[in-house]
Formats: structure tokens, sequence, C-alpha cells
């Protein structure tokens, strides 16, 4: 199923619940900047509770990812200056994709079609992960990437992203699959 910003928020409340959103922030103050990612999340920050949410359902079905608010916290949002881009490269470089989060926020962001670029010319795994259901009208490119649902496992209690073919529906992966190098395959 596709995430909707309703089922996003609940989670952001059940990780308030277990106070995990001030334990991301306690460990952003220990930021290594060698540390890897699975994901490098590319949002607007004006949809921080959604990705409080979506930190909390990565984190629950097992993938590290990397929010440069909560990772770095130390970046100055207000004097965005060459080194914070270099900065933000380097942690899209040290992440194995990038999941590009879609919402009407994104759409007028300045930051988010660049981290799309350089994630998908660093290493090629971009993934859109639609929290609207609108059509990619003024970005067109993004219809050129695997999207991201978030579903039970067939038979068991617990939940995993899967990477979608945009073209073709019946073609899905496992997210860790596909940070791997494996493509979609049919069901």
């Amino acid at each position: 199923m596709i995430l909707t910003e309703s089922r996003i928020k609940q989670a952001a409340k059940e990780a308030r619940r277990q106070r995990l959103d001030e334990s991301y922030r306690s460990n952003s103050m220990r930021f290594d900047s060698a540390q890897t990612y699975d994901l490098f999340i590319s949002h607007s920050f004006k949809d921080r509770d959604v990705v409080i949410g979506l930190s909390y359902l990565f984190d629950k079905a097992g993938y590290k990812v990397y929010i440069d608010w909560i990772d770095d916290s130390n970046l100055d949002r207000k004097n965005v200056t060459p080194e914070t881009a270099k900065i933000i490269k380097n942690r899209i470089q040290r992440s194995t994709g990038l999941s590009y989060i879609s919402t009407t926020n994104s759409v007028s962001s300045k930051w988010c079609p660049w981290e799309l670029g350089v994630g998908d010319g660093m290493h090629g795994k971009v993934c859109i992960l639609p929290i609207m259901n609108v059509p990619f009208n003024g970005q067109e490119y993004l219809g050129l990437y695997p999207y991201l649902e978030y579903a039970q496992v067939f038979g068991q209690s617990r939940y995993e992203f899967w990477v979608y073919d945009q073209k073709d529906h019946s073609k899905y992966i496992v997210l860790r699959e596909w940070l791997k190098g494996y493509g979609p395959i049919s069901h």
C-alpha cells in the first residue's frame, strides 16, 4: 500500500509515545562522519512530522536512514553555504540509496531535486516514496524511478518496504534486495 499521510502521522505518534524522536535527536549529537546508511531521505523540512513517522517505520523494518535535521542537527537551515551542500553530498555518497519523499511540500523544495540528481548520478539507487496521490505534473522525471510501498510480509506479522516498477505493478522486490543491486521481478 502507498503510505498515506495519516498512516505516517500515526507512526510518528507511536514514535513520540515511545519517546524515540528524542532519542533520534540525542543520537545526532554523536554523529560519526564515517557512518553509512541504507537510505538518504530526501524531503522537505515542512514535512518533519511525516519524516519522524517514516523514520520510525524504516527503523522497525531494520533500515538505517539519514535525515539531515536529525543526523546533522548542527547544520544551520538559515545559513546554507557551499559547505552545507558538500556535507549533504557526502551523506548521499555514504548511503546505499536515496528515497525522495514526494509530497506537496517537496514539489516546491530547492534541495529535493538536487539531492535526487546527486543520488542518481552517484549510485543510481533512487526511489520515490509517494505520500501524495497526484500526478508528477512539472516533475515528470520522477516517473523514471521505482517507487516504495509499505506492506505486511505475507504470512508474517512484520511489515516491509517494497520497491515497485512504475510501469508494471506486478514487478516488485523487497527494499533490502533492491539496495543490494537486484531489480524488481514479476510476481
